[in-house]
């Protein structure tokens, strides 16, 4: 009787132990590479300062429901901020840890990443389309910048490649689908500038317009260093133009 009662008891302990949930495991939390320092301690960066920038040609104040009273323009952006060697500056002083919330238009928003002073790439919200966003650039320590839609990949080793530049898609709320992807523009980049012939299309997939790009008139492709970098080009040609015009004065008086 007894070697039954405990026979019982055995296998009521076995399947007691068998029903039992494990215990769950604390995740693991994701450390930042080792070539950029977190900005406030911990395994993940916490941006210290945040600011907003928009772009006064393309953003209608007074239709858009973004809020422009904290905000700053591009002229504004231009006043306070600089650019040298790829890193961030701010009233002289190297930024640390920065975030970025830049409004491109009325349909577009970047969060942009600052860490210790190098922009570390973006976040595209587009569209309303639904968060987080699947759209996105980054920088890496070798210069390599990678663009990622929904369906495409596009990378530039070393700022050099063909980069292809697409349509964001739209989400359809009643079939769950986006729309497809639709080229909207190609070409040669060098040295993380636009060069050669470029094509632009329209969103039936149609050649809108080309241009030719040189050294001397091109554009970068990064954000935001092409805010800076045209700023440049444009005072370059305005003394220029004030030189040859003087020069041009200098000869009609003799």
């Amino acid at each position: 009787m007894k070697n039954t009662f405990s026979i019982i008891i055995f296998f009521i302990f076995i399947i007691s132990n068998a029903q039992k949930k494990p215990i769950p495991q604390k995740p693991l939390v994701p450390s930042l590479s080792k070539d950029y320092k977190p900005a406030c301690g911990g395994s993940e960066v916490n941006f210290k300062k945040i600011d907003n920038w928009y772009n006064e040609k393309y953003t209608d104040n007074k239709k858009s429901y973004y809020n422009f009273k904290k905000a700053k323009s591009l002229k504004s952006v231009l006043q306070q901020y600089e650019l040298k060697n790829d890193i961030l500056f701010h009233n002289k002083n190297r930024v640390d840890s920065l975030m970025i919330f830049y409004r491109q238009n009325d349909n577009t928003d970047y969060l942009v990443y600052v860490v210790n002073g190098k922009t570390t790439g973006y976040t595209i919200n587009a569209n309303n389309n639904p968060r987080p966003s699947m759209y996105s650039v980054s920088y890496d320590k070798d210069g390599n910048i990678n663009y990622n839609f929904i369906k495409y990949r596009t990378s530039l080793l070393n700022g050099n490649g063909i980069l292809k530049n697409y349509y964001y898609s739209e989400w359809n709320g009643e079939n769950q689908k986006f729309s497809n992807e639709t080229l909207k523009e190609e070409g040669e980049v060098r040295n993380n500038f636009k060069f050669g012939e470029w094509k632009y299309y329209n969103k039936e997939g149609k050649i809108d317009s080309t241009k030719i790009y040189t050294l001397k008139d091109s554009v970068d492709v990064r954000f935001p260093h092409c805010i800076f970098n045209k700023k440049s080009l444009v005072i370059k040609a305005f003394f220029i133009k004030e030189k040859r015009s003087l020069q041009s004065l200098k000869r009609a008086i003799g």
